[in-house]
């Protein structure tokens, strides 16, 4: 027999009308797993989300949590929110204003004996969340960290299916956002609910996410991990613009404690990177602006670039044949195999360059070629 109290993973397969827009996608959440929806504003993302939570009507589609389907418009199936449990955090919070923290709480458990998942014990989200000093309190006394804490406390309590999570740091001040960043990097493992993210941040998606899908003017434009998505020279206009860049997946090897530098493999080479705390054989992952790259036939004997890495070019865009610019995709080599005498394909990314040097190098897809960037051109994320 199957233990039904096992987490279970999250299918999509929707077809909305929002003003303006005929919105269609398609994916699947593993429990334990964050997949993130990113595309411009007004692509379709969080109506996508609240028509999965059953806050706004479909045209069609399906929704399950493992074979259990809580919406299926051809079997008629459209259960209500609370039953689906696919419980929604935004940065309001949506919390009762006249009851105190620990009824909020409270209020979560509601339900509790007809759920199939069992939800987490009440003291541990509390304690984890260190929320035992505000109990007493009313949302109204507490920072806009504190209530975002309380509601994602609450979303725990109730045991959910599933977690929608709508910008939930969008009212949080920057400088409070880290601190529940690290908060929500521990759901996926602590909690095991398959999770779906919006945000307009992309660090937060680089911090958070294991699968990316796209979505542009409602539509998906693509799908698939997190690191080869975002890396992805051909979706770059769907993404962050003139901050568009390449995401490298690696593992911390060594601090050099005397110049405050730390260096992390990627694909077999070593990428150094300023000082971070996270220990030796963490997985992080860098984040590289494509504009911040420059691209050599050999590794440059005068150059104030700390890093160049060895990769192939796959392709090259141009932007119209007299446009100002081109992006150049590469894969790095992989780091030979004591037993293998090949270079295997290893991480992507992208260069974006001038039409002109393009042009001038007479760079192609196929070359050989040296991918050079400072050190602090990289900004550095933990990733579990």
């Amino acid at each position: 027999m199957i233990d039904q109290t096992l987490p279970r993973p999250l299918s999509i397969e929707l077809k909305l009308q929002h003003p303006g827009l005929d919105i269609r996608a398609q994916f699947r959440v593993l429990p334990g797993k964050v997949c993130a929806l990113v595309g411009r504003s007004g692509a379709g993302k969080s109506a996508l989300l609240k028509a999965a939570a059953g806050l706004a009507p479909a045209r069609g589609g399906r929704i399950a949590v493992g074979n259990e389907a809580m919406y299926d418009s051809a079997a008629r199936i459209n259960k209500p929110p609370h039953e689906r449990r696919l419980t929604w955090l935004d940065g309001h919070t949506h919390l009762f204003p006249h009851l105190n923290v620990k009824a909020n709480l409270a209020y979560g458990l509601k339900g509790v004996g007809l759920r199939r998942t069992k939800p987490p014990a009440f003291d541990k989200v509390v304690n984890w969340l260190d929320l035992a000093s505000l109990l007493s309190r009313k949302p109204e006394a507490l920072t806009i960290s504190q209530r975002v804490k309380v509601a994602l406390a609450r979303a725990l309590i109730s045991g959910p299916n599933a977690l929608l999570l709508d910008d939930p740091l969008g009212d949080v001040p920057p400088h409070e956002q880290e601190a529940l960043l690290e908060l929500l990097a521990e759901l996926p493992t602590r909690f095991q609910v398959p999770i779906v993210l919006v945000s307009p941040r992309m660090n937060e998606v680089i911090r958070l996410a294991d699968e990316v899908v796209i979505l542009h003017e409602g539509r998906m434009a693509s799908a698939g991990p997190a690191a080869q998505i975002l890396s992805d020279v051909s979706l770059s206009t769907f993404l962050e613009g003139v901050h568009a860049g390449s995401v490298l997946e690696g593992e911390v090897k060594r601090h050099d404690i005397e110049w405050l530098l730390s260096e992390v493999d990627v694909s077999g080479q070593r990428v150094t990177v300023p000082a971070m705390l996270h220990g030796v054989g963490s997985k992080v992952r860098l984040k590289v602006r494509a504009r911040d790259i420059t691209l050599h036939r050999a590794v440059p004997t005068d150059t104030s670039c700390s890093n160049h890495l060895r990769g192939r070019i796959t392709q090259i865009m141009l932007a119209g044949e007299h446009g100002t610019y081109g992006a150049v995709g590469i894969e790095l080599d992989r780091a030979l195999d004591a037993d293998s005498l090949q270079v295997k394909s290893g991480s992507p990314l992208w260069a974006m360059l001038t039409r002109k040097s393009i042009q001038q190098m007479g760079w192609a897809p196929g070359q050989p070629v040296v991918v050079g960037f400072k050190a602090m051109a990289t900004t550095v994320s933990s990733w579990r």
